[in-house]
């Protein structure tokens, strides 16, 4: 018998081990079918949501425990809900709408950033070439423009050009004029391909060339009306860039005009969130009536949820007219319910504010009520931000956080982002809710959560300590006075003749303290305006101290965002602790850096993190 060569038998034995490894391909590297079932599986999972909701900052005076999307039929909001699941294989889309809170895109940018780092990445949404129309952009890009533009904005009380989503359009008869939109660093992602230019199509109008970074050769754009059934010209790139430059191009002799009403960036995959915030300043219920394009683009793009977050305008310095908003909210609701049967409508309202700088305004808690009934009504969600937030008296304790501006009607940017955490967590919150049991109405009052289930859904170690945040009620200070519930702070009135240099010396803190924590953009101060003092320890009021003194100063709730400070110059970092659903990418944004920053001062090579590693930001 012949001898079977060595090889030839290795070769039998490797034939069904080959044969085995085939036939368990799937078990070794599962199709994408089996990744997005996973994903599916744990965004259906009231446990794995649960652990998403998460608050950086504990402030006493907002009432976390009822942070919920509320409904009075189920039908307000299933409809959204049951398409969360389905981010994986089909793009989220929602609908911002508010005023002078969201043009800078602060608060939506954070809702934006987290959702999509949640559910992944659909599109930047709707952007504007804000320089053209007399007024600036969003947080994450800059505009400019040449040549000669007319704008409209929907504030104005003669609407003279149509209007789309965005609430502003601009127009020119300048065959050379232009316009450029310029991302900053670290905001442009990779599958960012598609761009929507909304426009008016027509024989007469100029057409355009578009141009990016990414590429010399210009996209020409016929906006001719050729029976195009879209409001928009659709442009796809090569790949993704800085920098998106629009120019006027004039091709036959008849054209005379060109219309913007603005640009949608999208990803290419139909997946993720795409997340639209439009904003202008002095918005209100009035203003979005204007709009008359409004209702046909809405009905093209098919949001699954519209967000109404303004209407304050419409009554901050005048009446409140309870039957006009109430009307005008109401055709609002049914505009949209028209342009798309079926998007879920959340309808939110104002926080408190104050009015020249002293009195709470009482009509916000009327506007709350108003949109509360509206919601009911129409079969909308609804959000009460006012109650939330801390209802009357809280812009005074917002304000002493560093988290209101001083007019105590917009926000710093840590407020802003405390506004978005909150409106994003309310979302998670009743989502998990909604998985658990469906039920059909949902009321914070019948769901305010203990302090057991609260402390799960922050960084630290958190005593709830309810403040007094009525004012009219607050204690009436003299030059000097403790805090009365026993927090390390004082509250000194300004006298006339006294400046923010003379204060801090008094005191032992420095100037950038006192404008941090009372939330002052400058070294100005009004007489008779009450300073908060943040101190060691409740003693008697300091000797005057000289300039170049040292005295540690650390504010109570603000050490994870502020570090210690001293009169001598420091280099001043933050530490961050890292929690689920971070990226270095979002932390970045969050704290207006860049992603490199962190990684050269924390010495990473990579940019992955572990939930509880601690960085330092720059």
């Amino acid at each position: 018998m012949k001898r079977m060569r060595p090889y030839r038998f290795w070769i039998l034995m490797l034939i069904p081990v080959i044969g085995m490894l085939l036939a368990f391909r799937n078990y070794i590297k599962p199709p994408a079918a089996f990744h997005v079932k996973l994903i599916e599986d744990s965004i259906n999972s009231p446990k794995y949501m649960n652990d998403l909701v998460k608050y950086q900052n504990y402030y006493p005076f907002i009432n976390y425990d009822r942070n919920f999307v509320e409904w009075t039929n189920i039908s307000a909001i299933d409809s959204f809900f049951r398409k969360i699941p389905q981010t994986p294989h089909r793009k989220l889309k929602i609908l911002h709408i508010g005023d002078s809170h969201l043009q800078a895109d602060f608060p939506s940018g954070y809702i934006r950033e987290r959702l999509q780092d949640i559910f992944g990445y659909g599109g930047r949404g709707l952007v504007f070439p804000y320089r053209a129309a007399g007024t600036h952009s969003a947080y994450d890009y800059k505009t400019y423009c040449t040549g000669a533009w007319q704008y409209t904005r929907n504030t104005q009380r003669d609407a003279v050009l149509d209007m789309g989503m965005i609430g502003a359009t601009i127009y020119t008869n300048d065959s050379n004029a232009s316009f450029k939109l310029v991302f900053r660093e670290g905001f442009i992602r990779d599958n960012f391909t598609v761009i929507k230019l909304y426009c008016k199509q027509d024989s007469l109008s100029y057409d355009v060339k578009l141009k990016t970074c990414s590429g010399s050769v210009p996209i020409y754009c016929d906006c001719s009306d050729n029976g195009a059934k879209k409001p928009y010209i659709l442009v796809k790139l090569s790949k993704p860039s800085d920098t998106i430059e629009v120019t006027v191009n004039k091709t036959k002799k008849k054209q005379n005009f060109f219309e913007c009403y603005g640009l949608m960036i999208e990803s290419s995959d139909n997946s993720g969130v795409l997340y639209c915030s439009t904003g202008i300043n002095g918005a209100g219920y009035r203003s979005l009536l204007k709009q008359r394009l409004f209702e046909q683009h809405v009905a093209e793009f098919k949001p699954d949820l519209v967000i109404l977050d303004l209407g304050a305008n419409d009554f901050y310095g005048g009446a409140f007219r309870t039957e006009e908003m109430e009307s005008n909210l109401v055709k609002i609701v049914d505009m949209i319910q028209r342009a798309t049967p079926g998007t879920a409508i959340l309808i939110s309202n104002s926080q408190d504010i104050l009015y020249r700088h002293r009195k709470d305004i009482a009509e916000c808690n009327d506007f709350m009520q108003m949109t509360k009934r509206v919601a009911a009504y129409r079969k909308c969600a609804f959000y009460n931000y006012y109650d939330v937030s801390g209802n009357k008296g809280s812009m005074m304790q917002w304000y002493k956080r560093g988290l209101s501006k001083p007019d105590k009607i917009h926000l710093t940017t840590l407020g802003y982002y405390t506004k978005g955490e909150l409106y994003l967590n309310a979302i998670l919150n009743s989502y998990v809710l909604w998985l658990q049991n469906k039920s059909d109405s949902l009321s914070a009052d019948k769901h305010q959560m203990d302090t057991t289930q609260l402390k799960q859904y922050f960084v630290d170690d958190i005593s709830f300590k309810k403040e007094n945040t009525r004012v009219e009620h607050a204690p009436v200070y003299s030059e000097l006075s403790t805090d009365t519930e026993g927090t390390d702070k004082v509250y000194y009135v300004v006298r006339s003749g006294d400046n923010l240099g003379a204060i801090a010396d008094r005191y032992g803190v420095s100037v950038k303290d006192l404008e941090y924590w009372n939330g002052l953009s400058g070294t100005k101060i009004i007489a008779g305006e009450s300073l908060v003092i943040f101190k060691k320890s409740h003693t008697t009021p300091p000797d005057p101290m000289p300039k170049n003194a040292e005295k540690t100063v650390i504010p109570q709730n603000q050490a994870a965002i502020r570090p210690t400070n001293t009169t001598r110059p420091v280099q001043r970092k933050a530490a961050y602790k890292v929690t689920s659903g971070d990226s270095l990418w979002s932390i970045a944004k969050k704290y207006n850096t860049t992603v490199d920053k962190i990684k050269q001062l924390n010495k990473l090579k990579s940019e992955k993190l572990s939930i509880g590693q601690t960085l330092l930001i720059p």
